[in-house]
């Protein structure tokens, strides 16, 4: 019994008044950018809040772990809800004609299981594959021994692989003070002609300023484009719970096509991805037909495998 008791009284009750507060503290993000990064780690005070309500049943006295547990998971569920309830477009089905495969990946700057890698893009075979943090050593072997086309941003921490040459490449300057986000553009040719491809890689958020500025310049490089035939994918380094990620689903006139994707840390106990900071946006024109995560691959995040169709006229 004394051990329940220290459990109770110097572990669950921690944990479920820390979880409380910081779900409740995240909803300051909403005018704060700082308090904003706390809205990232709801899954984790969901799942605290949860652990405490359980334990409050065991507890002789139930009422404070049972009032913390339930603020925790009320005010995280409040942070999270959201993504599950937004409107998505209808999917098609998986013979819908006017189909691509895209695949979003960082890599980690290293090239760890590089012929596991290599073997999994040849079979996902995809027309479309976005790269982030990615070395020269893979660049290499993508455009060698998978038969891709490469465009670049300005120093390849975003890379764009296609089949056929992009038609047109821009590698846009990193904005005020180059504290923008990496940013690739390509405008395809060939059977996807018309249709622009943007990457781009989001510095962490507990740099404030910098993932600020990140997003308000892609913002600016996306303003008076066409969107009808764009897709966006990329490590936004942001989850859709946060008040910055939901402002920008709004400035972007784009549908983001993943839904509570969690893509990171590939690498941790037992592969569980907790967080899903890997996004991908598309215009009007397209229809999802089908968003997965892929396989391990030696990098910290997992990889998505979006399939995509153009509206049939």
């Amino acid at each position: 019994m004394s051990l329940v008791r220290f459990v109770l009284r110097g572990v669950v009750l921690p944990l479920g008044a820390l979880c409380a507060l910081a779900a409740l503290a995240a909803q300051g993000g909403r005018f704060s950018d700082h308090l904003d990064i706390l809205t990232h780690f709801a899954p984790i005070y969901l799942a605290g809040g949860v652990l405490t309500l359980i334990a409050a049943m065991f507890a002789h006295r139930r009422l404070i772990p049972a009032l913390l547990g339930a603020v925790a998971v009320i005010a995280s569920l409040a942070l999270m809800a959201p993504e599950f309830l937004r409107p998505q477009s209808p999917r098609l089905p998986s013979g819908a004609p006017g189909q691509i495969k895209l695949i979003q990946f960082n890599a980690a700057r290293d090239s760890l299981a590089l012929d596991q890698r290599l073997a999994w893009l040849a079979a996902e075979d995809p027309d479309i594959l976005v790269v982030e943090d990615s070395r020269a050593v893979f660049q290499t072997a993508v455009t060698q021994r998978l038969n891709r086309q490469m465009a670049c941003g300005k120093t390849c921490e975003v890379a764009i692989f296609t089949r056929e040459p992009a038609a047109r490449i821009e590698s846009p300057r990193r904005g005020r003070m180059g504290l923008g986000a990496a940013v690739a553009i390509a405008h395809l040719d060939g059977p996807q002609a018309g249709v622009t491809v943007v990457g781009t890689h989001y510095v962490w958020p507990t740099e404030v300023d910098v993932h600020r500025e990140n997003g308000r310049r892609l913002e600016e490089l996306l303003k008076g484009r066409p969107r009808e035939r764009m897709i966006l994918t990329g490590d936004f380094n942001s989850t859709p719970w946060s008040f910055s990620r939901r402002r920008q689903d709004a400035a972007f006139g784009l549908e983001r096509r993943t839904r509570a994707l969690s893509t990171w840390p590939a690498n941790g106990p037992f592969g569980l991805a907790l967080l899903p900071i890997d996004h991908v946006y598309a215009g009007s024109d397209w229809r999802t037909v089908s968003i997965a995560r892929g396989p391990q691959l030696g990098s910290d995040h997992y990889p998505i495998v979006a399939v995509l169709a153009l509206k049939q006229n």
